[in-house]
C-alpha cells in the first residue's frame, strides 16, 4: 500500500514528488511522455524566479536533475484508470500493472486544441504544427503563420521570427498577451499581426500546406495567404478522459478542486493546468502542489 501516487511529471508533479520524498512518504510518480510536460515545448521562460531567462527544455532538465539528486525514480507508464476501493484507490497502468494507494495527485497537463478543419490531421508535419520550438527549424527563410493571441502564441511567434522570413500572427480578437510580449511583437519588422481574423481553410498543394483562407470576424470577408507553415496556439484540452467515471470533471473536462486542491472524491487531488482555475503557469502549478503536500503532511 502506497501513501501516494503522483500522475504526471510536469512542474506540479515534480514538486509533489520532491515534497513527498522529503516527508519520507512511500510513493510513486508516473509519466507517460517526458519529465517537464509542456515545459519542454516552451521556447524561453522569463517569469519563473531564480533562473532568469531559460529555455523550456533546459528547465525540464533541471527538473530531472532535482529528481535524480533526491533518488526519485520516474515510472514511465500511462495511467488508464483510478478506482475507489474502501478507503484507498486502485490505480491501473497501460502496462497492466495495478497499484494500491491512499492518495492520488493528478498533474495531467493538457494537449493543444486543434483548429478542427479539413486537412488538419493530414497536414501535421507537412505544414501544420503545434510546437514552434520543435518544428521551427524546418521553416528557415519561409513564410509562417501563428494562430492565437495569448502569451504562448506570442512567445512562439517571436521564436519563429528568428528563423522564418515572415511571421503572421492571426487572432480572432485583439492580442491578449503580456504587455512586454505585445511590444516585442509590434517591434519585429518581420512579424505582421492581423487581428479579428480566423483560419477558415487549410489549402493543400499535393500533400503539403500551400496557404490558408482567413475569415474576418467583423466584415465576414475572406482573404487568402500563401505560406509554408501554420503553428496553432488556440488553447489547451485537459488530458482527463479516463477520469469520467469519478465525476470530478467540469463541462470542459478540467478537474474540479477545492481550496486544498482536493476533488469531491476524498484523497484525489488535482494540480497544474488540468484543474479549473484562471492562471495556468509553471509558478501556479508548483504552488498548487506545495499546497496539497502541506495539507497531506498534517
Amino acid at each position: 500500500m502506497l501513501d501516494l501516487i503522483i500522475v504526471g511529471a510536469g512542474p506540479g508533479g515534480v514538486t509533489a514528488a520532491i515534497y513527498a520524498k522529503r516527508s519520507n512518504l512511500n510513493f510513486k510518480i508516473f509519466e507517460k511522455n517526458c519529465v517537464g510536460g509542456n515545459v519542454v515545448n516552451a521556447f524561453e521562460i522569463e517569469n519563473y524566479p531564480g533562473v532568469g531567462k531559460i529555455m523550456g527544455a533546459d528547465l525540464a532538465i533541471n527538473f530531472i536533475n532535482d529528481l535524480d539528486h533526491l533518488g526519485i525514480e520516474v515510472q514511465y507508464d500511462e495511467i488508464t484508470s483510478i478506482e475507489k476501493k474502501d478507503d484507498h484507490f486502485l490505480v491501473k497502468t497501460l502496462s497492466e500493472e495495478t497499484f494500491e494507494t491512499k492518495n492520488v495527485i493528478l498533474s495531467l497537463g493538457t494537449k493543444p486544441r486543434k483548429l478542427n478543419l479539413d486537412n488538419e490531421d493530414s497536414l501535421l508535419g507537412r505544414g501544420v504544427s503545434f510546437c514552434a520550438t520543435c518544428d521551427g527549424a524546418f521553416y528557415k527563410d519561409k513564410v509562417t503563420l501563428v494562430v492565437g493571441g495569448g502569451n504562448s502564441a506570442l512567445t512562439e511567434a517571436l521564436y519563429l521570427a528568428n528563423i522564418a522570413k515572415k511571421v503572421y500572427v492571426i487572432t480572432r480578437h485583439e492580442l491578449k498577451g503580456d504587455k512586454k510580449e505585445i511590444e516585442a511583437i509590434r517591434a519585429r519588422e518581420n512579424i505582421e499581426v492581423i487581428e479579428f481574423k480566423q483560419v477558415k481553410e487549410l489549402i493543400k498543394d499535393g500533400d503539403k500546406l500551400k496557404g490558408v483562407t482567413l475569415f474576418d470576424t467583423n466584415t465576414k470577408e475572406e482573404m487568402k495567404l500563401t505560406l509554408d507553415g501554420v503553428f496553432v496556439y488556440i488553447g489547451q484540452i485537459p488530458q482527463t478522459s479516463f477520469l469520467k467515471d469519478l465525476n470530478i470533471l467540469d463541462e470542459k473536462g478540467f478537474i474540479k478542486v477545492d481550496n486544498h486542491f482536493e476533488t469531491s472524491v476524498k484523497g484525489i487531488f488535482g494540480v497544474g493546468d488540468c484543474i479549473n482555475k484562471e492562471v495556468r503557469q509553471i509558478a501556479t502549478a508548483i504552488g498548487d502542489a506545495a499546497t496539497v503536500m502541506h495539507y497531506l503532511e498534517k
